[in-house]
């Protein structure tokens, strides 16, 4: 986990670390990378590393939740909820316009480094990548889609709206274990969650009673 004492740390401090980690994971596999060489770069004592962190598992974590952080400031300014962003392309643009649109999107969002360091999240240790993907679920993108949620006034009001919340925060997730072991781009893992997420929010709406 990381510890609270990162969190308290000036923030250029913070910075360099996670500009550090950020260059090391986007340059080598996840198993190849570093610790000692994000440290040095960022001029920070070895020593000082698990009073922040358990782990470099942690400092993955939060350059992948830095890569979602992007993609969601993105829906923000231009008006999209994250529910809206992938159903309207679904039901209403059909499958192959909407994921044109989509890879698009995400191309105007992210830059090169972005896409590599998720592609190297996809082809990290199993145990490594659902601790990276659980974490970012449950700790960024669930709590919006239970914002969003009880805000549609098409979804039920008698659903549990934590459990369903982290459902759909879920489906920007178990793609990855399908994209790690297909060889699939981040555009086609992120955009087959949109097929769950619209399964699940038809089943959770009034017409479905």
């Amino acid at each position: 986990m990381v510890h609270p004492t990162f969190y308290r740390l000036p923030e250029e401090k913070k910075e360099r670390i996670l500009s550090s980690a950020h260059r090391e994971f986007t340059q080598y596999a996840y198993e190849k990378t570093s610790i000692n060489r994000i440290l040095a770069e960022a001029k920070v004592p070895k020593g000082s590393f698990y009073q922040y962190f358990d782990d470099k598992s942690d400092l993955f974590y939060l350059c992948i939740y830095s890569v979602y952080e992007k993609i969601i400031a993105a829906r923000v300014q231009n008006e999209q909820s994250l529910l809206g962003a992938g159903l309207l392309r679904m039901k209403e643009l059909g499958y192959n316009r909407g994921y044109e649109l989509f890879s698009q999107d995400l191309h105007d969002i992210l830059d090169e480094d972005d896409f590599t360091l998720f592609s190297n999240m996809l082809k990290a240790p199993d145990a490594i990548r659902n601790y990276v993907q659980m974490s970012v679920a449950s700790g960024l993108i669930a709590p919006i889609f239970k914002e969003e949620l009880k805000a549609d006034p098409a979804v039920r009001k008698d659903i549990d709206y934590d459990y369903y919340s982290y459902l759909l925060s879920l489906t920007e997730m178990i793609p990855a274990d399908y994209g790690a072991r297909k060889g699939r781009s981040i555009e086609e893992t992120v955009f087959l969650g949109f097929e769950y997420m619209r399964a699940i929010y038809d089943s959770i709406t009034d017409r479905n009673k």
